[in-house]
């Protein structure tokens, strides 16, 4: 288990009622507020599954993905059945590189989801045997039912993904999206899978999708930054990191009062950003104590 690191200054921890602000912030505010708001509702019962779920999701979406697991892990330890907290945890296990967590996670799904499929003993087998069996129960519980069900899908989509299938993996999401064309995350799912497999246009159309549905949903403008970069569009890349981390600001917030949760996956690509611009001098700018003003006068951001 991770253990969730708070923010020392959190102006939600007078609110009456931060979990239902929380969820508002959620929909219509900033995804760094929300998570803000979780966990001040978590400090005030830290055995809420859901303040824990909504903490995650917030962190996930907010590109932050240790705090996001940490977590998520609190609202599975709290309600093993919660699926939409596994199916998360696995989302994120997948994006760290966190195999046997994320076949573990995708086992409890199914089991929760499809109890009548049985389930596996896992101590007995290989990460590939494990894997390949995961596949057999996600494609039987696809196949028994006459209408599509996204979420055995996205389940399904995930195992190809994690050994580099992306075509089956993309034939997956689109599945799901065909019945849930509103699911932003799922965009961007599908729009990660399109760029792994060298589709970096069509990924873009994707993240831009996600984000028409959600503007505020930092992950998306982070991985539309990378597609940048993979179409050699840097100056452009550094912007989409510039507005991501922009959007992890607080509005008011002084200079010293940086948070504990960074996401050092955007800076580090921020930096690496530079370098191919050979801009070594921003480069060294980049970094997660900086005012991003700085950067202002070459880049477009808000």
């Amino acid at each position: 288990m991770e253990t969730y690191t708070f923010e020392t200054e959190n102006p939600f921890l007078a609110h009456p009622d931060p979990f239902q602000e929380g969820l508002r912030l959620m929909q219509y505010g900033s995804l760094t507020e929300a998570a803000l708001a979780f966990e001040a509702s978590v400090q005030r019962d830290s055995e809420d599954a859901r303040g824990w779920y909504y903490l995650g999701k917030a962190q996930a979406e907010n590109e932050k993905e240790i705090p996001a697991i940490a977590a998520l892990q609190q609202a599975v330890q709290l309600d093993p059945t919660n699926k939409e907290a596994l199916m998360l945890l696995s989302v994120s296990y997948v994006n760290e590189g966190y195999e046997s967590k994320a076949y573990a996670a995708l086992h409890k799904w199914i089991v929760t989801h499809r109890p009548d499929l049985g389930s596996i003993e896992q101590e007995r087998m290989t990460m590939d045997q494990m894997r390949d069996r995961l596949v057999e129960l996600y494609l039987e519980a696809a196949s028994s039912t006459e209408v599509v069900d996204a979420s055995v899908q996205i389940g399904l989509g995930l195992l190809f993904y994690n050994v580099q299938d992306y075509e089956k993996s993309i034939d997956c999401f689109s599945a799901a999206l065909a019945v849930r064309p509103d699911d932003y995350a799922l965009w961007n799912r599908l729009g990660a899978t399109l760029a792994n497999s060298g589709e970096s246009e069509r990924a873009i159309d994707s993240y831009y999708k996600a984000l028409e549905i959600k503007p505020s949903f930092v992950r998306a403008r982070f991985n539309l930054g990378i597609s940048c970069i993979n179409i050699g569009c840097y100056k452009e890349a550094a912007e989409h990191f510039l507005n991501a981390l922009h959007m992890h600001d607080l509005p008011n917030q002084k200079d010293t009062a940086r948070p504990s949760n960074v996401s050092e996956t955007l800076w580090s690509t921020l930096r690496r950003t530079f370098i191919l611009m050979n801009r070594q001098d921003l480069a060294d700018l980049a970094h997660g104590s900086q005012d991003l003003s700085i950067f202002k006068s070459e880049f477009e951001f808000s």
